[in-house]
């Protein structure tokens, strides 16, 4: 049975975020239409809103699809990947894994909160955008603590390296590296890797 209030075609849900995440980005948040989108992704206008509720939650989507590259949107930390980290032999083996696949979904949100951070002025914006941080620190807190229950981690580091994940797995240290100072993907991958493994204080990750 399709979700309450969600188009029951899930193709249909899939091209409102795809039409929705160009169009946003070409255009911007403000200058996109509800309209535009339904036009763009061959629905009706009523269906976004069935979906989503307004364009704030169809941003919202977008920005979730983002992170989790497609499907279902679901807490990372219930992503299956991010689980399988608990059963990695040591802290190094679990962090290698983890920023490889933090380092792609932070490259495919990255253009979607440009976005965001240009329409903050929005209240609804705003306020999504901390939201969207608090989750990010969360996540950062609950994978720490993943990392550091390992055998050779020291739990006890979780916070100081929970804030490290929090600082340098960001959509503001990819663009400061890679967007403008043109490091590739893989340049930065490996700086934060590193960055991030210098600070388990019971040795390197």
């Amino acid at each position: 049975m399709a979700a309450k209030g969600r188009p029951r075609d899930e193709a249909a849900r899939e091209r409102i975020v795809t039409a929705a995440t160009a169009l946003f980005v070409r255009d911007g948040y403000v200058a996109t239409t509800i309209g535009a989108i339904a036009e763009q992704a061959q629905v009706a206008v009523k269906t976004i809103y069935a979906a989503y509720g307004n364009k704030l939650g169809v941003l919202s989507a977008a920005h979730d699809r983002a992170v989790a590259g497609g499907g279902e949107s679901i807490p990372l930390l219930e992503h299956p990947w991010v689980r399988a980290l608990t059963k990695a032999e040591s802290p190094q083996e679990a962090w290698a894994e983890a920023v490889n696949k933090l380092a792609e979904s932070t490259a495919r949100v990255a253009p979607i909160l440009a976005v965001s951070h240009q329409a903050a002025a929005d209240p609804g914006i705003a306020d999504l955008l901390t939201d969207l941080r608090q989750q990010r620190y969360l996540f950062s807190f609950g994978l720490a603590r993943i990392l550091l229950d390992l055998p050779g981690g020291d739990r006890e580091a979780s916070g100081r390296v929970a804030d490290v994940i929090y600082a340098t797995m960001s959509v503001e240290s990819y663009t400061l590296f890679v967007t403008e100072r043109g490091w590739t993907l893989g340049q930065w991958r490996n700086w934060a890797h590193d960055t991030v493994a210098r600070e388990n204080i019971a040795g390197p990750l």
